[in-house]
C-alpha cells in the first residue's frame, strides 16, 4: 500500500470519527433543549435559556478536552514518554520570587535536560525505523545523525537537514525539492535519480557522492565540496556552482544550460557531451578537463583556465574566451565561429580543423597559425612572423620566406620545410631543439 493511499485512509477515518462525534453532540444538546421546553411548557424564561446555553457550551468543551488528552497520551505512548515537554512559554509564565530564584533555575535546567533526553529518544526511534518510502515533508532534522540511513523513495520536500550527517545514506529516488541542506554531510551518499530541484546545498559535502540522473535544476551548490562526484546525465539547468570544488568529477552528459560555475574548480573533470549553452565559467579552473563534443555555445569563459583541456569537437559558437588560458589545449574540430578569444593564451594549442569565421575575434598571431594549419600553401611570405610557443605540428611551410621568423619553443613535429628563404643555420638548430 502506498503512502498516499495510507494517508487517504487515515484522513477518511479521522473525518468520519469527527463527524460522528459532532452529530452525537448536536443530538444531545438538542435533546437538552427539548427537555427544557417540555419542563417550561414551551415558555422558558431568559435566565433558563442563558443557563441552558452555558451548560451546552460546557458540555462540548468538556468532550473536546477529553479527546485532546487521549490524543496526547497516545502520542506520548508511541515514544515511551511519560512526562510533558517543557517549553519556553512555561518559563515566561513562572512567577519568580527572590528567595525562590535558585530553585527555579535548577528546575528550568532539569526540565531542559529532560527535554533533550526526550528529543534524543524521538530521534533514536526515527532512525531505528525503516524510512524507505517515508513521508518527512517539512520535517526538521537539522544536525541529525543519519549515517547510512535508508531514505530511498522518501518524501523530504522542504525538509530542514542543514548540518545533518547523511554520509553513506541511501536517498535514491528520494524527493528533496526545496529542502535545506546547507552544510550537510552527504559524502558517499546515493542520490541516483533523486529530485533535488531548488535545493539549498551551499557549503555541503558531496564528495564521492552518486547523483547520476539526479534533478538539480535551480539548486544552489555554491562553495560545495564535490570532489569525485558522479553527476553523469544529471539535470543541472540554472544550478549554481560558484566556487564549488568539482575536481575529478564525472559530469558527462549533464544538462547544464545557463548554469553558474564562476570560480569553480573543475580540474580533471569529465564534461564530455555535456550541454552547457549559456553557462557561466568565468575564472573557472578547467585544467586537464575533458570537454570532448560538449555544447558550450554562448558560454562565458573569461579568464578561465583551460590548460591541457580536451576540447575536441566542442561547440563554442559565440562563446566568450577572452583572456582564457588555452595553453596546450586540444581544440581540434572545435567550432569557434563568432567566439571572442582576444587576449587568450593559445601557446601549444592544437588548432587543426578548428572552425572560425570573420566574426571570430582572434589575435593576429593565432589567426596566422590557424591559417597555416588549415589553408596549406596560402602564405609564401612569413617574414618577421612570431611563432613563439605555437603549435605547428604537421604544417606545410615549404616554399615560404622565413626571414627573421621567431620559432622559440614552437612545436614543429612532422612540419614540412623546403626551399625556404631566410632559414638560417641558427633557426635550423632552434627548430631541431639544439639551441
Amino acid at each position: 500500500m502506498t503512502i498516499a493511499n495510507r494517508k487517504k485512509i487515515n484522513f477518511s477515518r479521522k473525518a468520519k470519527s469527527k463527524l460522528i462525534l459532532t452529530v452525537l453532540q448536536m443530538t444531545l444538546v438538542s435533546l437538552g433543549f427539548l427537555v427544557m421546553l417540555l419542563i417550561t411548557n414551551g415558555e422558558p424564561s431568559i435566565f433558563v435559556i442563558v443557563l441552558s446555553f452555558i451548560l451546552a457550551s460546557f458540555f462540548v468543551v468538556f468532550n473536546q478536552q477529553i479527546l485532546l488528552n487521549k490524543s496526547t497520551k497516545k502520542i506520548l505512548k508511541i515514544f515511551g514518554i511519560k512526562s510533558l515537554l517543557f517549553n519556553n512559554s512555561n518559563i515566561k509564565n513562572l512567577k519568580i520570587k527572590p528567595n525562590q530564584e535558585n530553585d527555579v533555575n535548577q528546575n528550568i535546567l532539569q526540565k531542559k535536560i529532560n527535554q533533550e533526553i526526550i528529543q534524543k529518544k524521538i530521534n533514536q526511534e526515527i532512525i531505528r525505523q525503516d524510512l524507505n518510502t517515508a513521508s518527512l515533508i517539512l520535517a526538521n532534522l537539522s544536525d541529525a545523525e543519519l549515517v547510512g540511513v535508508n531514505l530511498s523513495n522518501a518524501y523530504l520536500n522542504g525538509a530542514n537537514l542543514s548540518g545533518a550527517n547523511l554520509s553513506e545514506a541511501n536517498l535514491n529516488y528520494a524527493n528533496l525539492s526545496d529542502a535545506n541542506l546547507r552544510g550537510t554531510n552527504l559524502s558517499s551518499v546515493q542520490l541516483v535519480s533523486a529530485n533535488l530541484s531548488s535545493v539549498q546545498l551551499i557549503g555541503a559535502d558531496l564528495s564521492n557522492a552518486n547523483l547520476e540522473h539526479t534533478n538539480l535544476s535551480s539548486a544552489d551548490l555554491s562553495n560545495a565540496e564535490l570532489v569525485g562526484v558522479n553527476l553523469s546525465s544529471a539535470n543541472l539547468s540554472d544550478a549554481r556552482f560558484m566556487s564549488a570544488n568539482l575536481t575529478n568529477g564525472n559530469l558527462s552528459g549533464v544538462y547544464l544550460w545557463n548554469g553558474n560555475l564562476n570560480n569553480a574548480k573543475l580540474v580533471n573533470t569529465d564534461l564530455s557531451n555535456a550541454y552547457m549553452s549559456s553557462a557561466k565559467l568565468n575564472h573557472a579552473n578547467l585544467s586537464c578537463a575533458v570537454l570532448k563534443n560538449a555544447q558550450l555555445s554562448g558560454a562565458k569563459l573569461r579568464n578561465a583556465n583551460l590548460k591541457n583541456a580536451n576540447l575536441y569537437g566542442t561547440q563554442l559558437l559565440g562563446a566568450r574566451l577572452d583572456h582564457a588560458n588555452l595553453e596546450n589545449a586540444n581544440l581540434e574540430g572545435a567550432n569557434l565561429e563568432g567566439a571572442d578569444l582576444r587576449g587568450a593564451n593559445l601557446s601549444g594549442a592544437n588548432l587543426k580543423s578548428v572552425k572560425i569565421n570573420q566574426a571570430t575575434k582572434l589575435d593576429y598571431k593565432w589567426r596566422l597559425v590557424w591559417e597555416i594549419l588549415n589553408h596549406k600553401n596560402k602564405h609564401t611570405d612569413l617574414r618577421n612572423a612570431d611563432f613563439e610557443d605555437a603549435n605547428l605540428q604537421g604544417a606545410d611551410l615549404r616554399n615560404t620566406d622565413l626571414s627573421n621568423v621567431k620559432f622559440t619553443r614552437a612545436k614543429v613535429d612532422n612540419a614540412l620545410f623546403g626551399y625556404n628563404q631566410g632559414l638560417s643555420l641558427e633557426m635550423k638548430l632552434e627548430l631541431r631543439g639544439d639551441s
